[in-house]
């Protein structure tokens, strides 16, 4: 797993207050609710078709993920 941040952007409303985070082997994406406690299983997901190997937050808290091989991508959805 690749760990990510909680969202506060704007652009995804239904996002804000939940962790985001990514499997690099498969290129999904999950959320969860940030409060979330205890052993979670995990389904679904977004899948990405990267091989996610970092998150990064911009100024205005909108979410990057950063490809293996290099790509910068923006959440958008």
């Amino acid at each position: 797993m690749t760990g990510g941040f909680v969202y506060r952007g704007s652009r995804l409303p239904g996002l804000v207050g939940r962790y985001i985070f990514a499997d690099f082997v498969s290129g999904r994406i999950f959320n969860i609710d940030a409060t979330a406690q205890g052993v979670l299983e995990m389904g679904g997901g977004f899948l990405s078709g990267l091989a996610i190997s970092s998150f990064g937050q911009g100024l205005d808290r909108e979410l990057f993920v950063v490809d293996y091989g290099g790509g910068l991508y923006r959440i958008t959805q």
